[in-house]
């Protein structure tokens, strides 16, 4: 595998030969050069002897037609791991093409000075990007930007009148210094992200600080998630970081445990027991309607979108405790119905004892509506609360008055106490499953500032991700196992 520098110009080869050798060092690639334009054999013979004198073996300098797709084409055939161009205006339209069209990874270089050596030097645009710089950073330069230009108003840029342009520029002449380089990552659409101009303008007026644009072009499932985040820009403009923060405050407050909580599910579940034995709809939507479950299991979710353990284990704890007050409510209730009258298990709860496949979908969808809601000001959340609570509490309560009847035993409508306790048991997990992928899609996940914040943050997403693999796992081999018995008793 080699590095390739795209060279069109004497002024290209001398500021962009030293970052050449850096790349290919870190990469443990081979340095190589294309000269733009195929009469250009004297630049071409001086491209090797500088590379030659620089230590780099005799390998031949290739010549290609100053067009796009020509460049595009010869990269794609050969063994090149990373393309380098360095900034030049005259061939400004020519390289924004092969930036946003070239199938490897790229980085558009304008050169102020040598790469730098700490990490001291190195910027990325804000928060936002910054974990990202980092990765892109360490990976090509082998150290990760300890700084950055600003925080959290990257995203506000595409609502400034210039793009942010101007605040971009500002920004680098009064924060960066000589040798200082800025490092701008992008997907595989770069013309598509909404920071596209403002870091062209970066690139093409700097005053001090060297500029680095990076296209990461490493298969198809980056180009799919390129095109998934365009899409999900035009549904929804993203969260800003204070109300990131604000809606982490309060998810991680409300997850915490306490007798408001355990009080009100209580409540809930026992009108829910109301609402089963006299089989009325209307009385078991009330119940959903005051049932706290959202906030705690959101909180979950939180803590695996930003690998949070400890928030995850206040979380789960406030869940156990929610679901055994719930349980013993709607028991203690049953035990006092039995006192009154003879128990009758109504349609509403034999409904609720025979789980199918499609019943875990409405965890899963009313947890991604659940979050979405949440991270946009706008909507209503107690509506999407409302669908959580849908897959919760009505279970919950028919098990609870099923073990107090004394029904154990399985009938041909279904598992009685078994039944529910499986189904909200899965339902939990699908809610935590989507709410964690609209929380960090949305942006709640966590962003190092420091090599070792980015440490603990690789900890703690290693942690995260076997704890969402095997939330999934157990999630799809319940699936699997009730589809087989469906098949049996088909």
């Amino acid at each position: 595998m080699n590095v390739t520098l795209l060279v069109g110009s004497q002024k290209q080869l001398a500021d962009g030969l030293p970052w050449l050798q850096r790349f290919a060092e870190v990469l443990k690639a081979t340095p190589n050069a294309i000269v733009l334009g195929t009469d250009h054999r004297a630049l071409a013979r001086k491209v090797e002897l500088e590379m030659q004198r620089q230590g780099s073996d005799a390998t031949p300098v290739g010549l290609v037609t100053a067009e796009a797709n020509a460049v595009v084409a010869q990269l794609s055939t050969s063994k090149c791991r990373l393309l380098v161009m360095v900034d030049d205006v005259d061939d400004d339209r020519l390289q924004a093409a092969i930036f946003e069209r070239c199938c490897i990874e790229t980085v558009w270089l304008n050169v102020k000075s040598t790469p730098p050596e700490s990490e001291d030097h190195l910027f990325s645009l804000d928060d936002d990007q910054h974990a990202t710089a980092c990765s892109v950073a360490r990976r090509l330069l082998g150290i990760a930007p300890s700084l950055q230009l600003d925080h959290g108003w990257l995203l506000n840029a595409p609502e400034m009148s210039d793009g942010g342009a101007e605040h971009a520029l500002r920004l680098e002449r009064k924060r960066c210094d000589e040798g200082d380089l800025i490092c701008v990552p992008f997907a595989s659409a770069p013309s598509r992200e909404p920071y596209y101009e403002l870091s062209r303008a970066l690139l093409n007026q700097s005053s001090k600080a060297s500029v680095a644009l990076v296209s990461s072009k490493q298969g198809w499932e980056r180009s799919l998630l390129a095109q998934l985040r365009y899409l999900a820009s035009h549904v929804a403009e993203p969260m800003d970081r204070d109300a990131r923060l604000e809606l982490a405050q309060s998810l991680s407050e409300g997850s915490q445990p306490n007798w408001e909580f355990l009080g009100l599910i209580s409540a809930a579940a026992m009108l829910s027991a109301f609402g089963l034995l006299q089989n009325s709809a209307a009385v078991i939507i009330g119940a959903m309607l005051i049932a706290p479950l959202m906030t705690p299991i959101m909180g979950a979710g939180l803590a695996l979108a930003q690998g949070n353990r400890p928030l995850f284990q206040t979380s789960c704890l406030t869940i156990g405790l929610g679901f055994a007050g719930g349980f013993a409510s709607s028991f203690l209730f049953g035990l006092l119905v039995r006192l009154v009258q003879t128990p009758v298990v109504t349609p509403e709860m034999w409904s609720r004892c025979n789980p199918s496949p499609l019943d875990f979908c409405v965890g899963l969808v009313g947890g991604m509506a659940a979050s979405y809601a949440r991270t946009r000001s706008h909507l209503s959340s107690a509506l999407a609360g409302a669908a959580i609570a849908a897959a919760l509490v009505p279970p919950i309560a028919t098990a609870g008055l099923q073990a107090a009847f004394g029904i154990w035993h399985e009938t041909d409508q279904g598992w009685p106490v078994f039944g529910p306790l499986l189904l909200v048991s899965v339902n939990v997990l699908t809610i935590m499953i989507g709410t964690s992928l609209v929380l960090y899609a949305r942006g709640l996940h966590v962003v190092s500032t420091s090599p070792r914040q980015a440490e603990a943050k690789s900890n703690s997403s290693k942690w995260a991700t076997r704890v969402f693999v095997m939330l999934l796992t157990v999630v799809l081999m319940v699936l699997v196992w009730m589809l087989h018995l469906e098949r049996l008793f088909l």
